[in-house]
């Protein structure tokens, strides 16, 4: 007796190229990132518009939402002018990472296809998209670390010779002290490369890995285990957004001064 089930390609590393422009292939996560882009350009319109001096019941929601973020980013940063200062990029990377690793469950959206190829894919199921994004943050905060250091005194916290020649002058075992912090601050270099590498693969492995484990659990079970499992995805997918957003603001609070050697 042939037995009949569901079946469902296991997605691959590498997302689907759709098309190309100009010798550039667009792909799949591409075409994803732009139909983000698009729903919150049109819900950030339509919210705005319906905005009061005297909120309604949708406006309070939004508005105790922006506070619940807020009082993350504060426990943080425990500063509520560098809460204020760096909230409107992670309040936008929050939002952006919550529908995107969400988006990828709404029934169907990833099985429209385009000559064989689906035409959608989770952007934080493509490294590409988390390395970029990853890369990206951190560059950010090389430039937010200048600015409140300068070049000289940003560098300075990787390359420390300013240290080592003071080291020597009080003597020996001071310069010899000195220079393992000298080494120690090289590989302060590294440990900023490693920053990238970190926030990229902990949010695609743990977005491509559910991806994953849904199709096996839709292919080997029908009903009951798959909706636990997407309730779990759900889940998941908010909290890896909360946490690349709250290592990005813990990350902007070691490059910025502290607020004691600001005063």
């Amino acid at each position: 007796m042939e037995q009949i089930g569901i079946v469902r390609d296991i997605p691959s590393l590498e997302p689907d190229v759709v098309f190309s422009i100009a010798g550039f292939p667009i792909a799949s996560s591409t075409l994803m990132i732009l139909l983000i882009t698009l729903i919150v350009a049109l819900l950030s319109g339509l919210m705005i518009r319906r905005f009061a001096v005297k909120p309604g019941k949708f406006q309070t929601a939004i508005e105790l939402l922006y506070e619940q973020v807020v009082g993350l980013v504060d426990q943080i940063t425990q500063s509520r002018k560098h809460s204020e200062r760096i909230f409107p990029i992670i309040g936008a990377m929050l939002v952006y990472l919550t529908i995107a690793n969400l988006i990828g469950v709404i029934p169907g959206l990833t099985e429209i296809t385009y000559e064989g190829s689906p035409i959608f894919r989770s952007p934080t199921a493509d490294f590409n998209t988390t390395f970029g994004l990853a890369f990206a943050a951190v560059l950010v905060l090389q430039f937010v670390s200048i600015k409140d250091y300068g070049v000289l005194g940003h560098l300075g916290k990787f390359i420390k010779l300013k240290e080592v020649y003071q080291g020597f002058k009080k003597g020996i075992s001071s310069g010899l002290v000195s220079l393992i912090d000298f080494f120690v601050g090289l590989l302060d270099i590294i440990g900023e490369i490693a920053k990238i590498v970190s926030l990229a693969l902990r949010l695609f492995g743990n977005m491509y890995a559910g991806n994953v484990l849904m199709v096996i659990i839709f292919g080997a079970i029908s009903v009951v285990l798959p909706a636990v499992w997407l309730g779990m995805n759900i889940f998941v997918g908010v909290l890896q957004a909360m946490v690349f957003s709250a290592l990005v603001a813990a990350y902007y609070m070691l490059a910025v001064k502290p607020e004691a050697e600001e005063e």
